[in-house]
């Protein structure tokens, strides 16, 4: 799972926007000095009890945070440091996190083993999906160009939800349950954990946090 904190350094997180952003981390000035691009808050301050976890970071520089209490998602400029609750939770936790260039936040919904996608703008609950019931924890999420991945922390196998043209999100019966299999043997404790795509977009990577063992998964 992610880092948790309720204090978040502002040089970590302005770089992670200025990553998100296309922009080198060079041109980040230090905390309280003028330059580009300027000042950034020392804290974000979160709601009492939030009980944070994942977090995806979108190219305007703005912070998404997902609550393992009750689910809900806070989101907060790393400028100004203002936020608010843009979404209320289902009361199961929100997990890892990923936003597309559609401003659009891909959920991972741990124990409960579903997903949502959320419209950074209105909040709005555009999408859910069901993966896994039982012995679950869908516990990360990354997004590429064809599908959200995510990965379940208590089963051998990634969960597909495929992408259409424009990325128009898929209905329930599209969504893949994918096995994996070669190296990756299922071990007690957590398993899948974080997940990303390789640099060239042909693969994934994922950690398998009980034998600490990166893996590349081929999406195929």
């Amino acid at each position: 799972m992610k880092t948790r904190t309720a204090a978040v350094s502002s040089t970590s997180i302005a770089v992670l926007a200025l990553l998100a952003a296309g922009t080198a981390p060079s041109a980040l000035a230090a905390p309280g000095t003028t330059g580009s691009p300027g000042a950034f808050e020392e804290t974000i301050a979160l709601p009492d009890g939030f009980q944070p976890e994942g977090i995806a970071i979108d190219a305007r520089g703005t912070a998404y945070f997902g609550s393992l209490a009750d689910g809900d998602i806070y989101a907060a400029d790393v400028r100004s440091g203002d936020g608010e609750v843009i979404a209320q939770g289902p009361g199961t936790s929100s997990v890892g996190l990923d936003v597309d260039q559609r401003g659009r936040l891909f959920v991972a919904g741990g124990p409960a083993g579903d997903a949502r996608v959320i419209d950074t703008q209105t909040g709005e609950l555009l999408a859910s999906y069901q993966f896994a019931t039982g012995a679950t924890f869908v516990n990360d999420v990354v997004v590429t160009g064809d599908a959200a991945w995510f990965t379940d922390s208590q089963q051998a196998r990634l969960y597909k939800v495929p992408l259409g043209p424009a990325g128009a999100l898929p209905s329930q019966d599209e969504v893949e349950t994918l096995p994996l299999s070669g190296d990756f043997v299922l071990q007690p404790g957590f398993n899948a954990n974080g997940i990303e795509v390789t640099p060239d977009g042909k693969g994934l990577l994922v950690i398998q946090s009980a034998t600490a063992t990166l893996f590349r998964v081929d999406p195929s």
